[in-house]
């Protein structure tokens, strides 16, 4: 093809199946190992750039690490990120459900063209959209024929094993018909088939409601199509369905979050020996069974990570939805012209469509007197309200921006579910009351400056399910001292806790442990220089049976006798030294399937896996160790599916043997050796020769080191002007002038100093890096004053600069 960058686009009416044929190429191996990188991004009809820019620039995949900084740049910021992470490099873009050429015409600026053969795959309803590029022919994808509408029929209905009865296939041929080769309206009409019984007579009052459907034209067809799906839907799963209308076009969803979502608004009911939680994820399941709901990404161990709904699903949920009073999606633009429209709904959901849009007062006075709401979800993670707008008391579920009044919303008697971004204001927590029926606790990328530390009762909440926060310093007290009846100490105990994460130095006594039997998600984090392995008794951690997942952030060094939970099917460790021959106590764990070392630097140079550890493992994650050998193969690793590999500098090659397992689908690679890239591309030759298309290797196709790629980090150096001009001649060599903490504006990695030494303004910083490395630099700041080099001096270990200072 052209060595140009080129706009390819598809065009079709909803449903057609445009997004599904961008993303076979999108993932098609022989597409993914042609491009250096590849993104995707979904328009939508209400966009915001930022966020076209922010989500184009994770999905490359060279930024992990960088959301809360990403998050705080503005527009020009992100597109000259993205500009940069994208110069030099063969890409491919997708940028599906666009439906203006305006949005094309801001960002387009932001694309390279480096004449290598980059592409822009464009997926839109419009064809003066796709017109308006100016660029190749636009693919205008044509309904199904009678032969495929049938086939995927049947596809969708029996699978690949099984065949159509002879009874029903002319009943199935014409409910094949009455979806006008519509992909969308058959796999939902499949969907309700599939889970429905298979006799002449039901198949034949779906076919008359499918041929009652055809009497409706346009667009409305496709609606009562999907309505008749609904319709049909078992009761407990229609509130599953209408409550995907919470979340914004497009969306992808996290299924963790829903699932809680779910739980809390008690929307999910009990099931005799099921946890709530697999009650949620067994009616999801059913919706995508049913092509209700699709599957957007899968864990590390193949379960479902995210989920999305098509935007003509999600039409049918909101008009139902508000039909019913279950909810209501509010645009802000809307609720400023008419705000007492949301005043009798029983679920709130307030949206911006644009990112100059601003909430009015008029709104707030809305929302106070929503006196029947259940739950205000707020799609704006800059709002801080200074009190709750929700006056309601039968609040159950807040999630928003900021929870500024937390003392006012800990008042709400009925609340199950806690979601926000929170900082310095929950240093009260520790002082304050919880609401007895809180289920979820959710503070997500925040940033404190302080330790935050839970009331004590929070061991005394029989109801509790998950408590995750962000904050860097949370701290969970110890539990009260407890009572003795006949010499036996009576212990709480909080059975429905089920995730713990993270929690910084943590006590992980047997009391502890006896208190939390049913936990499955567990996150500690600790100090390097604080206490010790027998005070922390971290070995108790054996005694919890039923934990599945654990991550261990900076434990210094672990035993070589230690001892995991068998249960574990996710084990992360982050920066915690565990030497390599150490590893047969996790290659032991029976359930393992997803194992990931991270940051565990000193590991040591050689690693020779043991013969028949590590039987279950889907997934193998190694970032930043100093591994230089691996010898292993096939035997080692046998159900091995994912293997992903980041800044491994040192490592000379992947073992071949790797190649031959025979579940591995994917290797990825960033920012490791040539030596190891090359050995990944050969991997996948030796495959493809023997017949084994399915696997994929990706990597970054360069190898920068620090110098090459130093990164970005940004200080106001005003502080440090403003010293200068003091006279400091009289203070003692070491005096500390001014101290600067971390904050969400600046890059400071900790607190940096400004020091009067020897006769000068000195001031030591560590920043972080913004960069694919995310990395940290320590700087040294000082004014010099030569002869012909007169300025500020930025001294780092390898370079000095030098930059004139008026």
């Amino acid at each position: 093809g052209q060595s140009n960058l080129q706009i390819l686009s598809v065009v079709g009416m909803g449903g057609i199946g445009k997004t599904t044929l961008a993303r076979h190429i999108f993932s098609n191996p022989l597409i993914v190992n042609h491009f250096d990188l590849q993104a995707w991004v979904t328009i939508s009809q209400q966009y915001s750039v930022h966020e076209i820019l922010l989500g184009l620039i994770k999905d490359t995949k060279v930024v992990e690490g960088e959301g809360e900084q990403l998050t705080g740049l503005n527009e020009d910021e992100l597109g000259l990120r993205l500009h940069k992470i994208l110069f030099g490099r063969r890409y491919l873009i997708v940028m599906d459900d666009m439906w203006s050429i305006e949005v094309w015409n801001v960002i387009k600026r932001f694309f390279p063209d480096n004449n290598n053969g980059c592409r822009i795959l464009v997926t839109t309803r419009l064809s003066n959209v796709a017109d308006d590029f100016h660029s190749c022919t636009p693919h205008r994808l044509p309904l199904l024929d009678e032969v495929q509408s049938w086939s995927l029929f049947c596809n969708k209905v029996f699978g690949k094993s099984e065949s159509c009865p002879l009874e029903l296939e002319e009943i199935g041929k014409t409910i094949g018909r009455n979806c006008r080769g519509l992909p969308l309206a058959i796999a939902i009409i499949s969907g309700l088939l599939a889970k429905s019984s298979r006799t002449v007579e039901y198949w034949e009052s779906v076919a008359n409601d499918t041929y009652d459907a055809l009497n409706i034209g346009g667009r409305g067809f496709c609606f009562e199509i999907l309505s008749l799906s609904y319709r049909q839907l078992p009761v407990h799963l229609k509130p599953c369905f209408l409550y995907m209308a919470i979340f914004p076009e497009d969306s992808n969803i996290r299924v963790s979050m829903l699932v809680k979502l779910l739980v809390a608004e008690g929307i999910v009911k009990p099931i005799r020996y099921r946890s709530l939680e697999e009650v949620a994820e067994d009616n999801l399941k059913d919706l995508i069974d049913r092509n209700l709901i699709q599957v957007h990404d899968y864990g590390s161990r193949n379960n479902i990570k995210s989920c999305t709904i098509h935007d003509l699903l999600r039409e049918l949920c909101l008009k139902e939805a508000q039909k019913e009073k279950f909810l209501c999606v509010a645009m802000i633009h809307s609720l400023n012209r008419h705000p007492r429209s949301i005043s009798d709904m029983r679920r709130l959901i307030i949206q911006r469509t644009s990112d100059e849009e601003e909430f009015q007062q008029e709104v707030f006075d809305a929302m106070s007197s929503a006196s029947c709401a259940r739950s205000l979800i707020c799609r704006d993670s800059g709002y801080r309200p200074i009190k709750l707008p929700v006056r309601s008391r039968l609040l159950r579920v807040l999630s928003i921006g900021s929870i500024y009044p937390l003392e006012e919303i800990l008042q709400q008697v009925n609340l199950r579910c806690i979601h926000s971004r929170v900082g310095d204001e929950l240093n009260i927590f520790e002082s304050l009351s919880l609401p007895w029926n809180l289920q979820t606790v959710n503070f997500g990328g925040t940033w404190s400056l302080r330790p935050i530390i839970l009331p004590t009762e929070i061991w005394e909440m029989p109801h509790l399910r998950h408590l995750k926060t962000g904050v860097r310093d949370f701290y969970l007290p110890d539990p009260p001292s407890t009572n003795s009846k006949n010499g036996r100490r009576d212990i709480f105990e909080l059975k429905n806790l089920q995730t713990l994460s993270t929690i910084r130095d943590f006590r992980c006594t047997d009391e502890v442990f006896r208190r939390i039997p049913n936990l499955k998600k567990l996150g500690l984090t600790y100090r390097r220089f604080s206490g010790g392995w027998d005070y922390y008794e971290v070995y108790n951690l054996a005694h919890l049976h039923n934990l599945e997942s654990f991550t261990l952030r900076n434990w210094e060094e672990l035993p070589q006798n230690f001892c995991f939970p068998r249960s574990l099917k996710k084990l992360t460790l982050i920066e915690s030294r565990m030497p390599w021959e150490y590893l047969t106590v996790v290659g032991s764990l029976p359930h393992l399937e997803a194992l990931h070392l991270m940051y565990c630097a000193d590991m040591g140079r050689e690693w020779n896996p043991v013969e028949g550890q590590f039987l279950k493992l889907k997934s193998l994650r190694i970032s930043r160790t100093n591994l230089e050998e691996w010898i292993a193969d096939s035997s080692h690793f046998p159900n091995l599916e994912k293997l992903q590999l980041y800044s491994l500098k040192g490592l000379k090659e992947i073992p071949y043997g790797i190649g031959e397992i025979g579940t591995l689908r994917s290797i990825s690679l960033l920012g490791c050796s040539s030596s190891a890239n090359a050995s990944a591309e050969k991997i996948q030759e030796e495959q493809q020769q023997l017949g084994n298309s399915d696997l994929r290797t990706v990597n970054d196709h360069d190898t920068f080191s620090m110098d090459d790629k130093m990164g970005d980090a940004e200080f106001n150096i005003r502080p440090y002007i403003e010293a200068l001009k003091m006279n400091l001649s009289g203070l003692p060599s070491g005096t500390i002038i001014s101290k600067i903490k971390p904050s969400r504006s600046n890059c400071l990695a900790k607190e940096s100093s400004g020091i009067w030494k020897e006769g000068k303004v000195v001031q030591d910083l560590c920043l972080k890096l913004r960069n694919i490395e995310c990395g940290e630099v320590k700087l040294q700041l000082q004014w010099i004053d030569l002869p012909g080099a007169k300025g500020l001096s930025l001294w780092t270990p390898c370079l000095v600069l030098f930059e004139p200072f008026g």
